[in-house]
């Protein structure tokens, strides 16, 4: 079973706060979010809608902090890549 747009963005919110409340560094959210998921796991049509995803995050101590996963799920090798 392949999982669906909704899902995979829910996967992607999931770790992104699982890593905040561990204070872990942006920059080793964003490569380590890279590898959650791969073409084969979604459906057709995800990796190409989720080619940039933004999270705007409000600390406890009113920081705000915005991290941009960018292609989020490769698509080398994808059977719709160009």
């Amino acid at each position: 079973m392949k999982i669906n747009l909704n899902e995979a963005l829910y996967i992607y919110l999931n770790y992104i706060i699982k890593d905040l409340r561990l204070h872990r560094k942006a920059n080793e959210m964003i490569t380590n979010a890279s590898m959650l998921l791969t073409s084969d796991q979604v459906m057709i049509g995800v990796p190409e809608s989720l080619r940039k995803i933004s999270f705007n995050v409000l600390m406890p101590n009113s920081q705000r902090l915005k991290i941009t996963i960018k292609e989020p799920i490769s698509t080398s090798g994808y059977i719709l890549a160009p």
